[in-house]
């Protein structure tokens, strides 16, 4: 009687472990016995790579928001040169209309002329 209830606990099937991807690869990289295993040495060219692929990558941040505030910067100097352009425009058109241009020519003793211009025309 006791020899049937031991075949019927060695017959129970043991825990297999499994053997995916995170069980092969990713649990020992975040437990760290990557590093303790005999054969350590030839996991070191995948680290050193992994390592270059994350320093790259935080390389790549930092120069995408660098010139992500340069182009922000650039708009808001082009809007400003936008708006000095406009002024400037506004007081060169001011200071050409015929009456400022009057005014500006009589302190030299220049005055306008009352009579509208005439063609010249000239035949052969």
């Amino acid at each position: 009687m006791n020899k049937i209830k031991e075949d019927i606990k060695e017959a129970k099937p043991k825990a297999v472990r499994k053997n995916n991807f995170f069980f092969r690869y990713v649990r020992p990289l975040l437990d760290g016995s990557i590093f303790s295993r005999e054969k350590a040495e030839k996991n070191f060219p995948f680290i050193f790579y992994v390592i270059l692929l994350i320093i790259l990558f935080i390389s790549n941040t930092f120069r995408a928001q660098d010139t992500q505030r340069q182009i922000n910067h650039t708009k808001e100097e082009v809007k400003a040169m936008r708006i000095k352009s406009i002024y400037m425009k506004s007081l060169l058109m001011e200071s050409t209309r015929p009456t400022k241009m009057a005014e500006l020519v009589k302190g030299m003793g220049l005055e306008e002329s009352q009579t509208p211009p005439r063609k010249i025309t000239i035949e052969d």
